[in-house]
């Protein structure tokens, strides 16, 4: 498919103008370091170009336009990374002049932070303490959440925690230091890559406490697409859960958790549980009986 950027189209066009206002607050710049603010529009432009193109789509046109604001070149930069997955041929139309084809590869390179597009310098965040590259936008709004992430001697990349709908991984890039792994203490170094798959939800914490920075790729893989799933995330050493995702947002402490089998033997009688694990009555209607204290 040839798909055309157009600063003049509208009628027939995918309106991106409108949409970049919309999800941007912005008629043509791209937020600056805020790799999470992106995935929304990106996923947007996902759906709207599947369904107007894709190898496997019968009714995709040979040639799709895209009305496009006067945008710069950072922002200019990442649209034509995502278009560059439904297209061969990317044009860009301004002041009834077509450009060249401006097609981008797939690709990024973790290890080089000098020699970097618009697009992504556009996602690393500028005054953060450790150096982060969010990646996942530029790869596409899939189930995969990418990160370059430093972690400053002495520092560690998050809190000890485990998800319940979250397969993760670390690849040590650079550096070494001290992985934490349900109560157990490791080394990890360059090269190693550490699973932490969902299920039985184990805890991890990288630590870099060995002298040195350690430069990590931290992937996460969702069973929806990244931050359209729901997850329950629990810090051990604070002992709280915390409720993540689309209509989601609580912190509990992980004591108000209490064994199902009570529920599942009276599933059928009216009560309601209290926050002290006991139970109260209740005359909801539909139910077998009413169970008595």
């Amino acid at each position: 498919m040839k798909v055309f950027l157009d600063e003049e189209a509208r009628e027939g066009a995918v309106r991106v103008d409108l949409a970049w206002e919309l999800f941007f607050k912005s008629k043509s710049n791209l937020p600056q370091g805020h790799g999470a603010r992106l995935i929304p529009f990106t996923s947007w432009l996902w759906d709207q170009l599947g369904y107007r193109a894709g190898n496997l789509n019968r009714d995709s046109q040979k040639e799709l336009t895209l009305a496009i604001p006067a945008l710069g070149q950072e922002a200019l930069d990442f649209l034509l990374r995502i278009v560059s997955f439904w297209a061969e041929e990317i044009h860009v139309k301004k002041g009834g002049t077509v450009s060249e084809n401006l097609w981008r590869k797939p690709v990024v390179n973790v290890f080089d932070d000098k020699n970097l597009d618009g697009s992504e310098r556009a996602l690393v965040r500028p005054g953060d303490e450790s150096y982060t590259r969010f990646l996942m936008p530029l790869l596409g709004p899939g189930r995969a959440f990418f990160r370059v992430r430093v972690i400053n001697n002495g520092a560690s990349a998050a809190r000890y925690h485990s998800h319940s709908e979250v397969d993760e991984y670390y690849l040590i890039l650079e550096g070494s230091g001290t992985l934490r792994y349900n109560g157990k203490e490791v080394i990890v170094k360059r090269g190693d890559l550490v699973s932490k798959p969902a299920g039985p939800e184990p805890a991890t914490q990288l630590i870099a406490d060995r002298g040195e920075e350690m430069r990590i790729l931290d992937m996460e893989i969702w069973h929806d697409r990244a931050q359209s799933s729901k997850d329950l995330i629990w810090n051990p050493d604070f002992n709280e859960l915390l409720m993540s995702g689309v209509g989601w947002g609580a912190l509990v402490p992980a004591e108000a958790l209490m064994p199902s089998e009570d529920f599942d033997k009276h599933y059928d009688e009216g009560y309601r549980r209290a926050k002290d694990g006991g139970w109260v009555p209740s005359k909801n209607r539909g139910h077998k009986k009413i169970r008595e204290k």
